[in-house]
């Protein structure tokens, strides 16, 4: 380049002898001519001298702007944080410096190019979050400096990976920094967001324990991440569709092992006036968190420390709450839980208030039809069952009296002749269901009138020529007194055995009694009716049909409900009677 200025310099400066020639010839064409040589040689060699000194002036005043080979201009670079440093690699004439400007200010100025025309930014150049305008000029010895070389860079910032940690995935209780674990293991539930599609790596102490990926919506979850008892460095990071690595986002949680479980409270209380009065004693755990006082009205259903809580203390000294919020005639279960940091729970003695008072009683509705009914046909016998006493209860029905009259015949009992059942008709459910009634039945317990059962056996002997008839007849009856709740069955065998001699037709009779006694409980009968509040009713049905008794035969059912605790104790004193429903059948088809 610095020989094509030479070159141009030198035509235009014989352009101009040329023309001061010409013009010195028109004016003193014969002083011209009378010069020596010697001085036209000398005037020659001293024009190329001032040609040379300007050439070279002109080339050290002329710097060659510098060309950068690491970026291009509209490049995207991606950080984690806000600010990003870069290293600029290029090309300039050795021995000059680079400076170098971002978004106007000077970042860097002792940039030296090598002698193989090479420079670096060795130390790095700031630039922030957005657009940013770079410019480049060179500086040789002299101080004179190039054009700036201009391009632009972007610095690309994706969200940041954001997440908690809970203690599981049902309950989503956080754990912020200290985390009292029952458990010296404990696994947590992590949730989080960031870009969709991004690859979500977590590390726990220096080990990476898993890697899921963000769906549509950008979230991710890590379930069952096992912690160390003491401190952990939770760290996750995400990868994007595009590569790019975010910077981790670190947690530190604290893993306190709490196994022991907060000594229990001694809980008391008493009804006065409107109000249920409680006391207790204060706890003596050293990480008390907080008692929480339940009530519930069904003795049945466990309280929960969510729904159930009337009230919660988070002062260790509380020692007594009064429940205004109280129905007259209901019995209230209380409980206080003492819960320490770990979430542990500790519970009291249940205390009820008032007393709890299981009873019963039964009424009967008018059926809707005769008592007398056809082949196919149904008889209803309505009833409505309350609770009269002051706590939820659940209904147990017990078999009282099947009884057939006439009793059919052995042979007969393949065949069913009645059904009956035990329903509501308000839900539409069976309590009980017998289908193919073809026999007594008369459960032992409520057996007081009394019942016979006779079976007959014929036998002959090996010779053929005695006949042996045995007669057993087995009568059972319920003594109406009590013993410890339960009642005494009294059974008599009586077996008669008649041999006869079938030569001389003589005939030889033997009888034989065995008595004996035992204690019997109620016989439960089908499922349960649950859930009874105080003052609620029941309605329930006897459903009875026909469906192959003779004309006149007859149907005796008797029923009996218990009251039953959560236990499944039943309570024998409060059972209530459906009475006797006899069903007549008209024979007709």
């Amino acid at each position: 380049m610095i020989k094509r200025i030479k070159t141009i310099l030198v035509l235009l400066f014989c352009l101009v002898i040329t023309l001061s020639y010409a013009a010195g010839c028109h004016s003193d064409r014969s002083d011209l001519l009378q010069g020596s040589s010697e001085n036209q040689a000398e005037d020659v060699k001293g024009s190329d001298d001032s040609i040379d000194a300007r050439l070279t002036e002109l080339k050290n005043k002329i710097v060659s702007p510098p060309v950068v080979v690491s970026h291009k201009s509209g490049e995207e670079i991606y950080s984690s944080g806000d600010r990003e440093l870069i290293f600029i690699k290029g090309r300039a004439d050795k021995g000059n410096t680079i400076e170098i400007y971002v978004n106007g200010i000077l970042k860097q100025s002792d940039i030296i190019v090598d002698n193989d025309g090479v420079f670096e930014t060795l130390k790095g150049i700031e630039i922030v979050k957005g657009k940013n305008a770079i410019e480049l000029v060179a500086i040789n010895p002299s101080g004179d400096k190039s054009n700036p070389t201009k391009f632009n860079l972007s610095l690309i910032v994706p969200p940041k990976v954001e997440y908690s940690v809970y203690e599981n995935y049902e309950n989503l209780v956080e754990i912020k920094d200290i985390y009292y674990s029952t458990e010296i293991n404990p696994l947590v539930y992590i949730y989080g967001r960031h870009l969709p599609a991004s690859q979500i790596s977590i590390q726990v102490n220096d080990k990476i324990v898993s890697e899921t990926e963000c769906n549509d919506q950008g979230i991710f979850e890590f379930d069952g991440v096992m912690l160390k008892p003491g401190n952990n460095e939770i760290a996750i990071w995400a990868i994007t569709n595009d590569g790019f690595i975010s910077a981790p986002e670190f947690k530190n949680l604290l893993v306190s092992e709490d196994v022991s479980v907060p000594f229990p409270s001694d809980l008391s209380g008493y009804k006065q006036g409107n109000a249920n009065y409680l006391s207790w004693s204060s706890s003596v755990d050293a990480e008390f968190y907080s008692y929480k006082l339940v009530r519930v009205e069904d003795p049945c259903i466990n309280p929960d420390l969510e729904d159930d809580v009337i009230e919660t203390f988070s002062n260790i000294s509380a020692s007594s709450y009064i429940d205004n919020d109280i129905v007259e005639g209901r019995s209230y279960y209380y409980t206080l839980y003492t819960l320490d940091k770990a979430g542990k729970a500790a519970s009291s003695n249940v205390v009820a208030i008032p007393k709890p008072v299981y009873s019963i009683v039964i009424e009967k509705v008018s059926p809707f039809v005769s008592s007398t009914i056809g082949r196919r046909e149904w008889f209803y016998q309505y009833y409505e069952i309350t609770n009269t006493g002051n706590v939820t209860v659940d209904l147990q029905p017990m078999m009282a009296w099947i009884k057939l009259d006439p009793e059919p015949e052995k042979d007969m009992e393949i065949s069913p002749l009645w059904e009956v059942h035990i329903w509501n008709p308000n839900v539409d459910q069976y309590y009980y269901s017998d289908e193919a009634i073809c026999a007594t039945h008369i459960a032992d317990w409520v057996n007081t009138r009394g019942s016979t059962e006779e079976e007959e056996e014929i036998t002959y002997s090996t010779d053929g020529l005695t006949k042996i008839v045995t007669v057993t007849e087995t009568t059972k009856k319920t003594e109406k007194g009590e013993v410890n709740l339960k009642r005494i069955m009294t059974e008599t065998t009586e077996t008669t055995i008649t041999e006869t001699d079938l030569s001389t037709g003589v005939e030889t009779v033997t009888t034989t009694t065995d008595t004996s006694t035992r204690i019997v409980e109620p016989e439960k009968i089908g499922s349960l009716i649950v859930g009874l509040k105080p003052g609620e009713k029941v309605k329930i049905v006897i459903k009875i049909q026909n469906i192959a008794a003779y004309a006149n035969d007859k149907i005796t059912v008797h029923f009996n409900f218990a009251p039953v605790d959560c236990g499944g104790y039943f309570f024998i004193d409060e059972i209530v009677s459906t009475g006797d429903v006899i069903v007549t059948s008209s024979g007709r088809n």
